[in-house]
């Protein structure tokens, strides 16, 4: 299943309710955002890197890193917009493909529509 398939499904299962939009693979703002956050020292900071979504309700992005292996490793970051972030700054979870990503977003979105 494919990143576009499984935001197309979200949203048709949770309407409005689906915070999340897909953005352009051209699109290396966010890519620019997240490298200056995690600074140089960083693992992700050398690896080839494209923002696939943005939440509309916070700042979370999801990004794909090239893993030189074949399969997608996902992350989720929440960005800061801060240059000078203290350690563990900014947070993020890595998934295992983006079924992974489908499983924490949806959990994500039955959690807050339970308040």
């Amino acid at each position: 299943m494919t990143a576009e398939e499984v935001f197309y499904n979200l949203y048709n299962k949770y309407g409005d309710d689906f915070n999340w939009h897909m953005l352009p693979f051209s699109n290396q703002t966010f890519v620019a955002e997240l490298k200056k956050e995690i600074g140089k020292e960083h693992f992700l900071y050398h690896k080839r890197l494209w923002a696939v979504a943005k939440c509309d309700s916070n700042d979370d992005v999801l990004y794909v890193a090239d893993n030189d292996g074949g399969a997608d490793i996902y992350y989720i970051f929440h960005l800061t917009y801060s240059e000078c972030n203290t350690d563990g700054f900014p947070r993020y979870k890595k998934f295992e493909g983006i079924n992974a990503v489908k499983e924490y977003i949806e959990e994500s979105l039955n959690q807050n529509s339970s308040f």
